[in-house]
């Protein structure tokens, strides 16, 4: 059964609210308040049952991470709680990008303005109600406050907004469409996920026959842009968990909190293999059934009748992306579809190739 904890904790005008998603904090008097939570920044004003509440800005959701699957067949060399990874987002450098990463940086640490404005409109409302101000002063420190508050965010985005602007010929253009064409195979999968580690199961008939128990976690594509970064192209975002890695025409933007690193197409391996997996979760739609297993096995593989609760369990065909660089980039992704991760680890192989032969092409020149 699963569980969560929320808590409300105040002080005068302020509020603290402790929960599962986060800790999200607020300011102001009955019937109005401007806080913020894992959400993002919001005004909330009513009465008795009726409220209004609104959003000023709000923050992209995470993927939940899911439970402990297995792996039937995995490479034979795998050792004990092998953990899978990459490096860090810093350690990305791409000497041709050490100034756009410059850049991008200092745009993306600059002190942001909208939250010092909501702390001090949130101490304006706690001195006004500690020296029993009317009602009509505190609400008008909670409309300011507010009007302020949006002038603040434009104004932060103003000044953390970096532009990049590409002007492809036809030939490169076509090759950037038929990479984000490929990558963009991720987005229509029906099950995704990065795997984090492996490890040998000591007795395999507790786990379904599986060798190897994985530890894996949902992740996501879309169309979308960095943060605070406008272009002029369609940009394909991959969220990996710790990462986001952004696809631009000439190199891949990774994304690690307030670190941003850039990774070479040319320095980009990605190969595809088939791997059998015991699905306990919903079986995804694009999915291949191609056998049965139950929870628990005997060493014939059949159900071990000792058990009276063994349901049966599908073991799925699904494929195994791995992505490395020579910079230390190291990904190993789950794909329900075989099909659609061939398509884009193509992609990104041929991609990489153009890039070389446009090099090659302009020292000749």
């Amino acid at each position: 059964m699963g569980w969560y904890l929320r808590k409300s904790i105040g002080f005068g005008p302020f509020r603290v609210n402790l929960s599962k998603s986060g800790i999200g904090y607020s300011f102001g008097v009955r019937g109005a308040r401007i806080g913020a939570n894992s959400r993002g920044t919001y005004v909330r004003m009513g009465r008795g049952s009726v409220y209004y509440q609104k959003y000023l800005h709000t923050n992209s959701g995470r993927q939940q991470s899911q439970p402990v699957p297995f792996q039937p067949q995995p490479a034979a060399d795998q050792e004990l709680a092998d953990v899978i990874q990459t490096a860090n987002a810093s350690s990305l450098q791409d000497s041709s990008a050490t100034e756009l990463l410059n850049e991008l940086t200092v745009h993306y640490r600059k002190q942001r303005i909208a939250p010092i404005v909501l702390v001090l409109t949130g101490l304006l409302i706690g001195f006004g109600m500690l020296g029993s101000a009317p009602a009509w002063l505190e609400f008008s420190f909670l409309a300011v406050g507010t009007v302020a508050h949006a002038v603040a965010t434009r104004a932060d985005y103003r000044r953390k907004v970096v532009h990049l602007n590409y002007s492809l010929e036809p030939d490169a253009a076509r090759a950037f469409a038929a990479l984000l064409k490929g990558i963009e195979q991720l987005r229509y999968m029906g099950g995704l996920w990065r795997i984090s580690s492996q490890e040998m199961n000591a007795d395999t008939k507790y786990h379904a026959g599986a060798q190897y128990s994985i530890n894996r976690k949902r992740i996501s594509a879309s169309f979308e842009p960095p943060r605070f970064v406008v272009t002029d192209i369609a940009v394909l975002m991959l969220d990996t968990g710790p990462q986001r890695l952004y696809f631009l025409p000439d190199r891949i933007l990774s994304y690690e909190g307030d670190a941003i690193g850039a990774i070479q197409y040319r320095s980009l391996s990605c190969t595809v293999q088939p791997s059998t997996f015991v699905e306990n979760e919903t079986v995804p739609s694009d999915a291949e059934i191609v056998g049965r297993t139950w929870r628990y096995t005997n060493k014939s593989g059949g159900p071990d009748r000792r058990f009276a609760n063994n349901p049966e369990i599908p073991l799925v065909r699904y494929a195994e992306i791995r992505v490395h660089s020579s910079g230390g980039l190291n990904y190993v992704m789950q794909a329900s579809n075989a099909q659609r991760a061939g398509i884009f680890a193509q992609a990104v192989a041929e991609y990489g190739t153009h890039l070389v032969h446009v090099s090659q092409s302009v020292l000749q020149s």
